[in-house]
């Protein structure tokens, strides 16, 4: 099957490459330079500093309507934007290249807020193009792709860079990241975007309200995607704690939670979206809320102290498998629920709401585990993952070819 002449192999390489940059800008900040900063004696309120810089990344949606409504047509309408942004991202990395982390901190967290800036336009844009490059059918398996490409990424900004760091030095691996830049650019090089739809005159900032005009659409947003991942992640947030907590060491933690879970999570990003494209929207929900739900309740030993070291990391892996899963069916979703001609604004809106309470969920967790323990947070997101399924099984139960603008197909 073909876009406008572009293969389905193409498209999927396309979104993958992409995807595969998407999360090196963030988890390189927000996970690695933290490290490097404390390793070096940096002070923590300092380094808290970073922290509050998640504000401008997870305040993308606000840009939608500019991504949506500007373009340069010959480069195509999002590819432009990707191109652009992707050349300035490794022209910022590769100055920060130059610096040194601590006696030029004000300045690296300059750049830092600029590298945030451009990455929260780059990852609009490529929320738009994949809404108008898939059809329907394919978004199980492209969202599956997503996900997987994703992990590897924030592995690469977060675990990879800090391992290259240790050997190579801070200079080093921002080239290297800036290097693995040239993978999309590459891909993108020989690729030509559909013809744009139509788009009004002006910048519309009611085109932010618009997910939030159809009830259904609303409901999904404030209710369905809230209760499908408020229990994953409030284990997560504990997870490392909780590991401490049972006598792991650092470079074990490292390895479980920060290595083999997120390649786990690669695999099951990818297995997840080949469920969705076989047995549809539905189907799928049921099997990934159920074993969310048995993942969740395997990190139970570990809560009360008693869990024996390998059950305690296969739960870890288990549970970044649930969060992979998840992720590629609320994503599959979102771009369903996208209109056309404002797809880059519709799909960040939605999936905005995953970082709101992701950062909440990252603070209230320890709080209220310091408060209730350990077992009570984790018995508390098993019985959330059950709940999130079913509301979300009871929404879904209309979500077909008729009820959404971008949907061509039948989706079970």
């Amino acid at each position: 099957m073909t876009v406008e002449g572009i293969t389905r192999r193409h498209r999927l390489t396309v979104i993958g490459s992409l995807f595969l940059v998407s999360d090196i800008g963030y988890s390189f900040f927000f996970a690695a330079l933290g490290t490097i900063l404390l390793g070096k004696g940096t002070s923590l309120q300092n380094v808290a500093l970073i922290n509050l810089l998640g504000v401008i990344y997870f305040g993308r949606f606000l840009i939608g309507p500019v991504v949506d409504r500007y373009g340069v047509a010959k480069w195509g309408h999002y590819r432009g934007w990707l191109i652009g942004t992707q050349l300035a991202l490794i022209a910022c990395l590769l100055a920060l290249a130059t610096l040194d982390p601590v006696a030029d901190l004000p300045v690296v967290l300059t750049a830092t807020t600029v590298v945030l800036v451009i990455s929260a336009f780059h990852d609009t844009a490529v929320n738009g193009l994949s809404v108008r490059l898939l059809p329907a059918e394919e978004r199980g398996l492209a969202n599956g792709i997503q996900v997987g490409a994703a992990s590897l990424s924030i592995l690469i900004g977060s675990g990879g860079s800090l391992l290259l760091y240790a050997s190579a030095g801070w200079a080093v691996t921002l080239i290297v990241l800036a290097a693995v830049f040239g993978v999309p650019l590459a891909a993108l090089a020989h690729f030509t975007e559909p013809t744009s739809p139509p788009r009004d005159q002006g910048v519309s900032w009611r085109a932010l309200a618009g997910p939030f005009r159809s009830r259904r659409t609303a409901a999904w947003i404030l209710l369905v995607v809230p209760f499908m991942a408020l229990g994953l992640y409030l284990a997560t947030a504990v997870q490392s704690a909780m590991l401490l907590a049972a006598g792991w060491e650092t470079a074990r933690i490292a390895l479980v939670q920060y290595t083999m879970a997120p390649l786990a999570g690669v695999a099951a990003g990818l297995v997840t979206g080949g469920l969705i494209t076989r047995w549809g929207r539905r189907r799928s929900l049921i099997v990934i809320g159920g074993c969310s739900a048995i993942a969740l309740a395997g990190l139970l030993p570990l809560a009360t102290g008693a869990g024996h070291s390998l059950l305690a990391g296969a739960a870890v892996v288990a549970v970044a498998i649930a969060y992979s899963a998840m992720a590629t069916w609320i994503y599959t979703i979102a771009m369903d629920l996208a209109r056309p001609a404002t797809a880059a604004t519709d799909v960040t809106v939605q999936v905005s709401v995953l970082g709101v309470l992701r950062m909440s969920a990252g603070a209230g967790g320890l709080a209220l585990a310091a408060v209730a323990g350990y077992p009570p947070l984790i018995a508390s997101s098993v019985l959330l993952s059950l709940a999130g399924t079913t509301v979300a099984a009871l929404w879904t139960r209309r979500h077909s070819s008729t009820d959404y603008p971008n949907v061509t197909s039948q989706t079970g």
